[in-house]
């Protein structure tokens, strides 16, 4: 709000990284929103290394037990789009076909139950991302009362500043956390390669915070890299897009729109698709 009011004030010429809640206060101060498709993903994912999480049951249950769709209509206010993919869907690669977990509250809540999952521990950001503009605190408490109508009741929500998060994660003391991705080049591996391995062999807590290593995951990654740009790239990542939603590793959630904002006497604003904004071509009046 402080930035906004920078911006109606004159303080400031343009602004980014902002959310839905203050779009109304932007457009009645007569400034001008700039909104672009957002090459993003946001999403939870589980934590791999806990033995909890490596039973595929649980991770498929707990999936099942998220409405994806209502909370992304209840949080973004029409500002984002719901995931069906990793992959946003004018990226080459993307596939329609893909199906992520479905929600099932009966069917999550009868596996839960069986497997005596009544405990969990998240751990969010409490600053908006590129990819989730209300930050994560709200997105982890929609998360827990999905869960809690399933069974799993005693859930412990550890939230922190994005720079102590980042340690946080690293540290891998959580069963599930919530992360996501801006992309830096329109590839699909530069997606894709969020859940491989170092060498094949060594997951990057950094970057793969699900510490996913899977085998077969990994050869079609390093194969995709060696295809030409073409049907037959695009299939193979297709394939692996269904691959890991089947292994339930991630819930995806959302692709958000970037949103923007300037003075109108800014000529020629630009925000680029990477969340970039080059000011090369931009000029404002001298008053």
């Amino acid at each position: 709000s402080a930035r906004v009011m920078a911006l109606v004030n004159g303080e400031t010429d343009m602004l980014d990284g902002i959310d839905a809640n203050v779009v109304g206060e932007i457009e009645k101060a007569n400034m001008t929103l700039y909104k672009v498709q957002g090459m993003n993903v946001n999403y939870m994912a589980y934590n791999m290394e806990r033995p909890l999480m490596q039973d595929k049951e649980v991770r498929v249950a707990l999936s099942q037990a998220i409405n994806v769709p209502e909370i992304v209509e209840g949080l973004y206010q029409g500002y984002a789009t719901l995931a069906t993919s990793i992959l946003p869907d004018f990226m080459p690669g993307y596939s329609a076909d893909v199906t992520q977990i479905a929600y099932d509250p009966e069917a999550a809540k009868a596996t839960l139950t069986a497997k005596g999952v009544n405990k969990l521990k998240i751990i969010t950001y409490t600053n908006p991302r590129p990819y989730n503009t209300i930050g994560g605190q709200a997105l982890a408490e929609a998360i827990q009362s999905y869960l809690a109508a399933a069974g799993v009741t005693e859930i412990q929500i550890d939230s922190y500043d994005w720079t102590t998060y980042k340690e946080m994660v690293k540290n891998r003391d959580f069963d599930i956390c919530f992360y996501g991705w801006n992309g830096d080049n329109g590839d699909a591996d530069n997606f894709m390669s969020l859940l491989g391995t170092v060498d094949n062999s060594t997951p990057d807590p950094t970057m793969n915070v699900a510490m996913y290593n899977n085998p077969e995951f990994n050869a079609m990654l390093a194969e995709a890299a060696t295809i030409p740009n073409g049907e037959e790239r695009n299939a193979l990542y297709a394939k692996m897009e269904q691959f890991v939603a089947d292994e339930a590793v991630w819930l995806p959630i959302s692709h958000s729109e970037s949103l923007s904002a300037h003075n109108p006497a800014v000529e020629n604003y630009s925000y680029h698709v990477t969340g970039n904004i080059f000011f090369k071509a931009m000029s404002k009046p001298a008053k």
